[in-house]
C-alpha cells in the first residue's frame, strides 16, 4: 500500500463503479440492442394502442349516428287526413 501513496495525492475524487474489471464486447453490444429493441417495441405498442383507441372512437361515433337516424326515422313522416 505504501507504493501507492505518491499516486493517491493526485486523485481528486473517486467514483464507484459497479462494473466488472473486464467487459466482453458481445455482451455490451447485446445489451444495447436489447434496450433499442425494447424501446422500439414500446413505441410500437403505444402507437397501436392509440390507433386502436381512434378506431373505437370512430366506431362509437358511427353507432351514435346510426342510433340517432333510427330514432328520428319516424318523426319526419307527414300524415294527411
Amino acid at each position: 500500500m505504501d507504493a501507492y501513496k505518491p499516486f493517491l495525492g493526485q486523485i481528486v475524487r473517486l467514483d464507484v463503479t459497479h462494473q466488472p474489471a473486464f467487459h466482453i464486447a458481445g455482451v455490451q453490444h447485446y445489451k444495447l440492442e436489447k434496450v433499442k429493441n425494447d424501446l422500439k417495441s414500446e413505441l410500437e405498442s403505444k402507437r397501436s394502442k392509440q390507433e386502436h383507441m381512434r378506431i373505437e372512437e370512430a366506431n362509437e361515433e358511427e353507432d351514435e349516428k346510426k342510433g340517432n337516424q333510427e330514432e328520428h326515422k319516424g318523426e319526419n313522416l307527414d300524415t294527411w287526413a
